[in-house]
């Protein structure tokens, strides 16, 4: 089998993708993917002309997997078209938090292109309860999505023994990139409460410039990782703050989960999908300074119960949110969608 994937660069998409692929390679499935640049979305007539289909062994491909912004623009006549929706880009909630210019174009531009791609998937696919819902919501209709929650590699993310386990300060990670969306400004107010006996340490999303977002005494800003030197992050760190506002899912959670670090976060969105409230981390409401300082210092006056939810979210990724999972659904989709293609043509 053979699945082309034309993706938005610079997201979690794009990461989503990536790891995908690599859990396809496993099951004997060849993934091209082509990334485009996000300046695309201002232009997207263009897409079509832009984005070509490479050519793989034995035609262009069987399948095309993209996900819903501009999917409609990307399909190709005569292959099976595949989309999955994550975080949604046109809910009124999330636009309500955009710039003026920045709302105007999701909401009359991009929503039309989103309601179209809904209508010409051949199959559809939801990264969460959360991301499907809200898609349904949008359209006023019930459609039976399958949700495919999204995994990570649990040979790659996986607990390591620190390089310093002395009495030093209770080390924060945050993962991901600079927005609202994600809660980054929060961050520096809880530093700030939190004092010296704390230190986060934070890394750039894949659209972050190489300048520190913010800077502080107990505020260290890592830049850009590779895999493997974000692995390594991980676990430097003692808890996983991550004060997102809304998540079609949430990758970074995920890793940090992976690595068996306990999570702080918020009862938003996609999360409590994700993290346990209780059992594998402490999520707070939106927004919140105060619940979110409060959730750090209980983790951090006890070392058994970081240990204890740590654990617990490791074992959550390792039987939930694996790449092999996720890949084997994929490819029963993929099948799924050329089959039902296939009987449609020969009517």
């Amino acid at each position: 089998m053979r699945v082309f994937c034309p993706i938005v660069a610079g997201s979690g998409v794009e990461i989503f993708h990536h790891r995908l692929r690599q859990g396809l390679t496993r099951l004997g499935v060849t993934t091209e993917i082509s990334s485009f640049s996000p300046l695309w979305e201002y232009f997207p007539w263009g897409l079509s002309k832009a984005v070509r289909p490479p050519q793989m062994p034995g035609g262009v491909c069987d399948v095309l997997h993209t996900n819903v912004d501009y999917g409609s623009l990307l399909r190709i006549k005569g292959i099976p078209f595949v989309v999955t929706l994550h975080h949604s880009t046109v809910d009124e909630d999330y636009l309500e938090a955009l710039p003026w210019a920045v709302r105007c174009h999701h909401r009359w531009l991009l929503k039309p292109f989103v309601i179209k791609t809904l209508g010409l998937a051949d199959q559809l696919a939801a990264d969460s309860c959360y991301s499907r819902d809200s898609f349904c919501e949008m359209i006023q209709q019930d459609l039976p999505i399958p949700v495919i929650y999204s995994g990570v590699d649990t040979n790659c993310f996986k607990p390591q023994s620190k390089s310093d386990d002395t009495c030093g300060p209770i080390v924060l990670f945050f993962s991901g990139n600079w927005s609202f969306r994600k809660g980054a400004d929060l961050l520096e107010p809880v530093m700030k409460q939190l004092g010296q006996d704390f230190l986060l340490q934070y890394t750039s999303g894949l659209r972050q410039a190489r300048a520190a977002p913010i800077t502080g005494p107990n505020i260290r800003f890592l830049g850009r990782l590779s895999e493997i030197e974000l692995v390594q992050a991980i676990n430097e760190s003692d808890i996983a703050l991550q004060p997102s506002r809304r998540e079609g899912f949430g990758l970074s959670i995920l890793e940090a989960m992976a690595c068996g670090k306990p999570v702080v976060s918020t009862l938003s969105s996609a999360i409590p999908e994700v993290v346990q409230n209780g059992k594998g981390g402490l999520l707070c409401e939106p927004s919140s300074i105060s619940e979110l300082v409060t959730a750090v210092r209980k983790l951090a006056q006890s070392k058994k119960l970081r240990e204890d939810m740590g654990n617990y979210n490791r074992q959550a990724v390792l039987q939930r949110f694996n790449l092999d999972q996720m890949a084997t659904q994929y490819l029963k989709l993929y099948s799924r969608s050329m089959s039902e293609f296939s009987v449609r043509l020969s009517r």
